[in-house]
């Protein structure tokens, strides 16, 4: 889990702020305590295979801290820095005040520890303990999460820690004192280590987000390579019984996309596919997970590779004019945030702003039938796409010029009119074009359907389609042609 970057601070500041502003020593065992710590300590956390929560509630392990060196000190200064920024505050006092805080909370546990150890407690006697105990919430909360502490400090493994957790959770269901464990598994999904032996290790990061993608929906399934208790916690995500822990995997699904290895591949065009992939799934109805924080993540990933560099190499890799064109538009339909679509805006005014479009497009020496359908590609994007509809038509205008240019210089219809055969194999042939996408639908298609009539009216075109067909195979000959001339506007 990487300590988060200045840019993923900017774009989320509100999330580090809530609950976790502490003015005085109970704040420090809080929440928002701990969700800082598990940010801002993560490294150390991790190294010890321990939750926020067991380094808050034990002695054992704050001495482990306070021996590393400048690891709190460093902390504590961004913490401080952060809130007093967020505050208006000054930090120089914020981070005096933060101290001061930290050294009472610390020792209070310190002086606990050694003058009221936490009891041994094991899992079938979790709630009896908790029914057992008397003072304020807050002492209550505190002997809990102490008890709580004690029982973990035995389980050096991160799977092994979730398992007594899950247990634990599966024992007090339904009992308010699950809330307290609920929160410590919560802080388990926040590791990637804890995620790489509860889901097991993945191969790309994609398989990861997919999988914190699908827990988060509540639509994840149970596999060979993940730990038995993921079907447990997956089941309490996806009937509500766990928010905490439903947070702590959008946290680590925005964690793992500001990670800065590629997704599926090194490769752009893969990349591009793949993000827009993962923004489809990460879509529930009206919601994406993770919010604008997911979105601007997303956007910046794929901003790596659409900019103005990236996309123009991605081009020149196409030696044919008409496929340049094609593939600008494929990048359209998979451009996730208005800022790579404003960088793809860039190079759509560019290639269909030519004054020469249609000569230049047109030439080469490829066949063209499947330049013809690359024009009928482009323009079917050109209709679906974001882009405004004046230039919408602007250029689908200039594309259906290029196609009647092409049909022109082929002779194309003039081609199939003069092949051997007779009209029921000119209109096969005619359909098998249409099939396979190769007109626009407008001036050239209406010229194809012209042929089509043509050859249909025909004297010897039911005979030459029919052939010894009878009964039930005629029957059905001509139900298919039928259907397939409709498909096109023509009815027979």
């Amino acid at each position: 889990m990487a300590i988060p970057t200045k840019d993923d601070l900017e774009a989320a500041p509100e999330a580090l702020l809530e609950g976790a502003y502490c003015s005085k020593v109970e704040d420090f065992f809080s929440p928002g305590s701990r969700d800082l710590i598990g940010r801002f300590l993560t490294n150390f956390t991790e190294s010890l295979v321990i939750t926020p929560t067991e380094l808050v509630f034990s002695a054992k392990y704050q001495k482990r801290l306070n021996d590393a060196g400048r690891t709190m000190m460093n902390a504590v200064d961004k913490i401080a820095t952060l809130q007093a920024k967020l505050k208006g505050e000054s930090a120089a006092q914020r981070l005096r005040d933060l101290n001061t805080l930290i050294s009472a909370g610390m020792k209070k546990v310190w002086d606990d520890d050694k003058d009221k150890p936490p009891p041994a407690i094991t899992p079938e006697g979790f709630s009896g303990y908790c029914a057992g105990l008397k003072g304020t919430p807050v002492e209550k909360d505190y002997a809990v999460n102490r008890a709580l502490t004690e029982l973990l400090f035995s389980h050096k493994v991160w799977k092994d820690k979730v398992t007594v957790l899950v247990k634990i959770l599966e024992l007090t269901k339904g009992k308010d004192e699950s809330r307290y464990v609920e929160q410590i598994l919560s802080e388990c999904l926040k590791s990637d280590p804890a995620l790489d032996q509860m889901l097991g290790l993945c191969e790309t990061l994609e398989e990861r987000c997919n999988d914190l993608a699908d827990l988060w929906k509540g639509e994840w399934k149970q596999r060979d390579t993940a730990h038995a208790a993921m079907t447990t916690i997956a089941q309490m995500i996806a009937d509500g019984s766990a928010p905490n822990c439903k947070a702590a995997v959008e946290y680590s699904l925005l964690r793992t996309l500001a990670n800065k290895m590629p997704l599926r591949s090194a490769e752009p065009e893969i990349e591009i596919s793949a993000l827009f992939d993962l923004f489809k799934r990460m879509w529930t109805g009206s919601t994406l997970i993770g919010g604008a924080k997911a979105l601007t993540s997303l956007e910046r990933r794929q901003a790596r590779h659409l900019n103005k560099e990236g996309v123009t190499d991605l081009l020149r890799e196409r030696k044919v004019l008409a496929d340049r064109y094609a593939f600008l538009m494929q990048l359209t339909t998979v451009a996730v945030g208005q800022g790579n679509r404003a960088t793809l805006k860039t190079f759509i005014d560019h290639y269909f702003g030519d004054k020469d479009f249609v000569p230049r497009v047109v030439a080469g020496q490829e066949p063209p039938v499947p330049k013809l359908q690359t024009l009928a590609g482009i323009h079917r994007a050109l209709k679906a796409s974001w882009l405004p509809d004046g230039d919408k038509q602007a250029f689908m205008t200039q594309v259906e010029a290029a196609q009647i240019q092409l049909l022109k210089n082929a002779r194309l219809f003039e081609q199939i009119d003069k092949k051997g055969g007779g009209p029921a194999q000119k209109v096969l042939t005619l359909l098998d074009l249409c099939r396979k996408g190769t007109f626009i639908d407008g001036t050239n298609m209406d010229a194809v359907r012209q042929l089509l009539n043509t050859y249909l009216r025909d004297a010897g075109f039911l005979t030459d389609y029919l052939g010894t067909a009878s009964g039930e195979e005629k029957e059905r000959k001509m139900m298919l042609l039928s259907k397939t001339l409709a498909s096109i506007g023509i009815t027979i």
